[in-house]
């Protein structure tokens, strides 16, 4: 593209996953305009891109007359996944969270400068009438495009985040497997220092915690007494873990795993100490904690300098992650669209 730099219209945008996807593919790009509802995650956003034009309004306020001004050569989004998730009411087009999403189906056709498009969005999109109605629109307009689930266990990265992804451009293409996204991505291109192959928890931790630190992320005994049998609980030096939900810390099952702070105690013994008596204070020595908001952005492939605003609380950090997406994957994926 020579000096031309790519335009992104960011929507959806989130505490700016694509944003630094597209940093880290160093393809040259440019965030032109980022809209989001969700004010929490627009302080995330402002906090962390201080000089992108970033606003809090509904997408359905945007007209094409507003967008073509902009002049974007790509649109990058992740639209609400709630209307599409296993836990959600599966309301599809009749959910009201979807309304924004076909307003710009109207408005794509009336697009001049738009020749690329890369969305993410949960399992189960793929096989919702809310897809049929985007690719149809695709078609439409006269795009190409391919679809993905795809997980950063892919990668590599210790992490399962199964996600559905759509790219498309307005020129047909030789799109290949998963295994060109794999070789599209160097193994160590995430500031977090990482070693070439396969990585293990270790590596995403943080390091030198503080008791003061500590005592603020262990596992409460009620939580340990009441769901010990159906917690995740990963170790250092695992190569996996579960994925990590906005319901982090909130809920029990299904919503992240926990970690086994002190690798020195043998997890076994503990557990069968605990399960034979009930006494929860054989468990303490284990240091069974949540992983921390920096290590979940580790693990989802944000920078080192990612940060929130000191005023988010804990709860609403575990809350935007939840709904944010791993930056590699995406990454990886706007390399590949961009060849």
């Amino acid at each position: 593209m020579g000096e031309t730099r790519l335009r992104i219209l960011e929507l959806y945008s989130g505490i700016g996953g694509m944003h630094y996807a597209a940093e880290l593919a160093n393809v040259g790009a440019e965030v032109v305009f980022s809209v989001d509802i969700n004010t929490s995650a627009n302080e995330v956003y402002r906090h962390n891109f201080k000089e992108t034009n970033q606003q809090s309004r509904n997408i359905e306020s945007l007209s094409a007359n507003e967008i073509n001004k902009l002049m974007p050569d790509i649109i990058m989004m992740s639209p609400p996944c709630q209307p599409f998730t296993r836990v959600g009411l599966k309301l599809d087009v009749e959910d009201s969270r979807c309304s924004s999403f076909l307003h710009l189906l109207d408005v794509l056709p009336h697009l001049e400068t738009v020749s690329l498009v890369l969305m993410e969005n949960v399992v189960g999109f793929e096989t919702s009438e809310m897809r049929n109605a985007f690719t149809k629109a695709l078609k439409s307009c006269g795009f190409y495009f391919r679809e993905f689930l795809l997980s950063p266990v892919s990668l590599q990265i210790p992490n399962s985040r199964n996600r559905y992804y759509l790219v498309a451009k307005k020129f047909n293409f030789a799109f290949g497997t998963e295994t060109d996204i794999l070789t599209a991505f160097p193994s160590n291109s995430c500031d977090v220092d990482m070693p070439v192959g396969q990585k293990t928890l270790e590596t995403y931790l943080e390091k030198n915690f503080a008791n003061e630190e500590m005592a603020r992320y262990l596992l409460p005994a009620k939580t340990l007494v009441k769901y010990w049998r159906i917690l995740d609980v990963r170790q250092r030096t695992d190569i996996s873990s579960c994925c990590f939900t906005k319901a982090y810390t909130h809920y029990a099952e299904g919503t992240g795993s926990v970690l086994q702070h002190d690798s020195s105690e043998s997890f076994p013994e503990k557990f069968a100490e605990f399960e034979k008596d009930g006494n929860v204070a054989h468990l303490k020595p284990l240091q069974l904690r949540y992983f921390t908001p920096r290590e979940i952005a580790n693990l989802m492939g944000f920078p080192a300098h990612f940060s929130f605003p000191e005023n988010t609380s804990l709860r609403t950090r575990y809350r935007l992650l939840g709904n944010s997406l791993n930056v590699l994957v995406v990454s990886s994926l706007l390399k590949i669209l961009l060849k």
